[in-house]
């Protein structure tokens, strides 16, 4: 372990066998800042080169000694071969959002060594909460759908920049409501100079290939959502009004697992469409919605939100729309409603478990006897 080492500095007692070993990293791509606590104290910290190596390495000096090693650190743009490598040793990984690591009010000295510590110290005392790890077979097909959505803003962004273009050189576009192929013919028209419609051309050809990639993409996506473990889940949640089938192939593949959010509230406050609040005593104070989490899958549900009002099949949807727009306004209320259909899509995905969990047992009890089947 000596030659992986840049810098090590502390105690170089080694923990009893079978002590609990935290180990606490910071991240960056130069260097691994490495923070080993046991007994209560910091016994050792040191810095390695950025590689996966130096960690294994690590882990397995005090796996050969027979502890149990804990390894924790922040998420970053690594992605998650770090903790798949750790979850195949049997290794306790702790994956913490920097954003709810709580720092000390006031302090004017940051590193890598206190950052580490910190996380080690804070795991040590419970007040840390991991992210959601997936599976290697969920993060690559996830990344399908986010990809997807990538190419969507790239084909928007080229047609606001024909826009501008056209404005900037005095020519007034239709508006955006009147959609792309209105423009497009539009476009088209026009007696541009020669410079300006080289530009043009450009812009448009950009946005043709964005659009040739978003369908290569979307055909993926519904391979992905014919197979086995995909299909009946997106069946069963297409049900809900608003929904379609290829919507909720994207919720399940940025989900993942319902069965982290423990309780109905949960879900929504992931997404972030629960309201900010402030109230103190007999003071209630509520603001807008946190907009924390993943803002793409909010505004899908704002989008299944307006299509189940839109087409007005689902009552008790309309019905809460058209309540909280009477004295909150219409956006307030879509929001209220997309809420509503996230706790929909929680309960549906929730008993479809429950009836996969059922089949399986009762598979399991009549193949093992004669009995009648279930």
């Amino acid at each position: 372990m000596s030659k992986l080492v840049l810098k090590a500095v502390g105690k170089q007692s080694l923990p009893e066998t079978g002590q609990r070993v935290i180990v606490g990293v910071d991240l960056s791509r130069a260097k691994w800042v490495y923070v080993c606590r046991w007994g209560g104290q910091e016994q050792r910290r040191f810095a390695s080169a950025g590689e996966l190596k130096h960690l294994q390495a690590l882990v397995q000096e005090y796996h050969a000694r027979g502890c149990e090693v804990h390894v924790v650190y922040e998420a970053c743009g690594f992605g998650y071969e770090i903790a798949w490598w750790l979850e195949e040793k049997n290794v306790c990984v702790n994956v913490v959002a920097p954003s709810t690591v709580e720092r000390a009010p006031g302090a004017q000295v940051k590193s890598d060594r206190l950052d580490a510590g910190s996380l080690a110290l804070k795991y040590e005392h419970g007040q840390l909460k991991s992210i959601f790890i997936p599976s290697r077979v969920q993060h690559e097909y996830r990344q399908l759908s986010r990809t997807y959505g990538q190419l969507l803003t790239d084909r928007r962004r080229q047609q606001s920049r024909l826009r501008l273009l056209l404005q900037e050189h005095g020519y007034t576009a239709p508006a955006r409501h009147a959609g792309w192929n209105t423009l497009e013919r539009w476009v088209q028209a026009q007696p541009l100079p020669a410079p300006v419609a080289v530009c043009v051309a450009e812009l448009l050809s950009v946005r043709a290939a964005a659009v040739a990639s978003t369908r290569r993409v979307v055909t993926e996506l519904r391979r992905v959502g014919r197979l086995p473990q995909y299909a009946p889940l997106i069946k069963a949640l297409a049900q809900q009004s608003g929904v379609g089938p290829f919507t909720a192939l994207r919720f399940v593949l940025e989900i993942g697992s319902v069965r982290r959010f423990a309780t109905a509230d949960s879900l929504p406050n992931y997404l972030g469409l629960t309201p900010r609040e402030y109230s103190s005593g007999e003071l209630v104070h509520r603001g807008p919605i946190r907009k924390c989490g993943p803002g793409a899958l909010r505004a899908w549900l704002v989008q299944c939100a307006w299509a189940a009002i839109r087409y007005r099949r689902d009552q008790a949807l309309v019905s809460c729309f058209e309540r909280v727009a009477v004295r909150s306004g219409r956006k307030r209320a879509i929001v209220a409603v997309a809420r509503k259909l996230a706790l929909r899509l929680r309960a549906r995905w929730l008993e479809f478990d429950q009836q996969n969990i059922a089949s399986a047992a009762c598979a399991l009890a009549t193949a093992g006897s004669p009995g009648p089947r279930c």
